[in-house]
């Protein structure tokens, strides 16, 4: 089952034009196209764009962004950094990665963000302790974590402590993988643990999961269905199957669907 062949090509053209009727002046992207542009939205837009060009195997999509007007949008944050949620300064770090073409470039750089303005004595989430690491690397180590309970867990939780401990996370593959799967709801969708209404967001989580221990899910069509009936008129996806479409729950949905379409192709997460 090829997941982005039953997005059809209309639904993903009408996706684009989603995306782009959001983009504003600065270059950057909002959550309506009345509303200013924000971090969060233009991380969501740029990765939806970088997905589907991958899919094409092309960058014609992301040949249509100003990379220049999007660096300097992530610099006008830049004096108030320190005072963002860590995931807001995970997401300026990509959104500058993303449009920087040199990998290792001089402008790369510029937007280096060291935490070291954090506390190492305060017990970080499994969220916050994978942006660090993506942000400042062996940095990370000065940080804890609590133990990994998957009592004490959502599926957000298990998705970010499986993509910093994934060799700990091996020895509990079938524990883990096993709650995953129990996340998973009539249908299709996947709670934020066993038991909990569907969501789009917590069905990324739990698929980007299972894609990584490289278990599928017990029901691959229910939730790829699941998926797909969250998509709206519009273009976009909304977070269930009766609310307003927005560009975070989209990238949800676009994520979700590739992470199936690794899991019944066999093939490993990029």
């Amino acid at each position: 089952m090829d997941c982005l062949i039953e997005l059809q090509e209309k639904d993903r053209h009408r996706l684009v034009e989603f995306i782009f009727q959001r983009q504003k002046e600065d270059g950057a992207f909002a959550a309506c196209p009345t509303l200013p542009s924000t971090v969060a939205d233009t991380f969501y837009a740029l990765s939806m764009l970088k997905m589907l060009d991958n899919c094409n195997g092309n960058r014609s999509l992301f040949s249509r962004i100003n990379g220049e007007k999007i660096q300097a949008f992530v610099r006008a944050h830049v004096p108030i950094r320190h005072s963002l949620p860590l995931r807001v300064r995970f997401f300026l770090y990509e959104i500058f990665r993303m449009v920087t073409e040199a990998p290792l470039a001089d402008e790369e750089a510029f937007y280096a963000d060291p935490c070291d303005d954090l506390d190492t004595g305060k017990i970080l989430s499994y969220e916050n302790y994978y942006y660090i690491g993506q942000l400042a690397g062996d940095f990370q180590k000065s940080f804890q974590v609590a133990d990994f309970h998957l009592a004490d867990c959502t599926s957000r939780d298990v998705c970010f402590y499986l993509l910093s401990f994934a060799e700990d996370a091996k020895k509990r593959a079938a524990e883990i993988g096993d709650w995953l799967k129990r996340c998973q709801n009539h249908d299709g969708g996947f709670g934020f643990f066993p038991g909990t209404t569907s969501y789009i967001e917590y069905s990324d989580y739990c698929l980007s999961a299972l894609s990584t221990l490289g278990q599928p899910p017990l029901h691959v069509r229910q939730a790829s269905q699941y998926i797909l009936a969250c998509r709206t008129g519009s273009g976009g996806f909304s977070r269930s199957t009766k609310a307003a479409p927005f560009l975070d729950a989209s990238c949800h949905a676009l994520h979700g669907l590739l992470c199936l379409q690794r899991l019944v192709t066999g093939r490993s997460r990029p």
